[in-house]
Formats: C-alpha cells, structure tokens, sequence
C-alpha cells in the first residue's frame, strides 16, 4: 500500500524575540505547542502504520550562572493526548557566566496506537520549563502524519 499524507498542523506562539515569556523555577510549564492532528480519512488498514514528525524551535535567553551548582537549563516536553512522550533539557555550559543566547531545535517521532488514530485526532503540545532565570523568544511547533506499509 502506497504511503497516505494525513495531515499537517502548525503552532506559531511568537515570530519574535522580543516581549519574551520569562520563565523561572517557581512558573507552571509554559506551553507554546499545541496542535491536533486530524486522522478521521486515516484508512482502516493504516491505522497501525502511523507515523509523526514533530519539529519545535525556540530561542532561550539563559540567565547569569549564579553558582557552579545553579547553572540554568530549560527542559521541553512534548506530550500525546496529555501524556510525555519526549523531554530534553538544553543547560548552559558550566564555564558561561554571563547571559548566554541558544537557539533549541527539537526533532521527535511518535508512533500513535491504532486505537488513538482511530479516534479522529491525536492532540500534542510542547512546553518548557526552567531550574533558573530563562526567556524564550521566538517559538514555534509543527506536525505531521502520514500513514502506509512503505515505511
């Protein structure tokens, strides 16, 4: 069976970098993701062959090194339907102490079931939180679907 697009969804919280979200140890998960992928047209003999790409980009302004043992990172988590599936921390190096500026480019894939597949749309969201004193700027995360025994 040839492979079947399904869809395609894109979350633009912010094109720039400037007012950005100041995030600290003591703020909630900021979440700047959230797309639902739609998979009604998913072809029953597909449902088990579903495959995801999700990509996400921020820019992290990371704050002064306060003390070898404090050093500020930013950890990102993609969920499934409410559930993590992927978590990464991006931490600035040890020996910067001044504020230093990252560019996080995040790439995963996921394996939905076909249970959830069938169930019409799979929702996934991205957010990101901090140890110490970071600031995102531009941020950004997209999805796609697509389905078929040629993978």
């Amino acid at each position: 069976m040839s492979i079947q697009f399904i869809d395609m969804r894109i979350s633009l919280d912010s094109t720039q970098d400037t007012p950005g979200v100041e995030i600290t140890s003591s703020s909630q998960p900021y979440v700047f993701g959230d797309i639902g992928l739609q998979t009604a047209s998913v072809l029953p003999a597909n449902a088990g062959s579903v495959r995801v790409t999700l990509n996400a980009y921020a820019r992290l302004q990371m704050g002064i090194t306060a003390a070898p043992t404090l050093v500020p990172n930013a950890t990102f988590t993609i969920s499934r339907n409410g559930n993590p599936i992927f978590t990464t921390t991006y931490q600035k190096a040890v020996s910067q102490t001044e504020i230093s500026y990252e560019m996080a480019a995040i790439t995963a894939v996921d394996f939905p079931t076909a249970s959830e597949v069938m169930n019409g749309l799979i929702h996934y969201t991205i957010s990101v939180i901090t140890n110490y004193d970071v600031t995102v700027g531009a941020r950004s995360f997209s999805g796609i679907a697509a389905a078929g025994s040629s993978f």
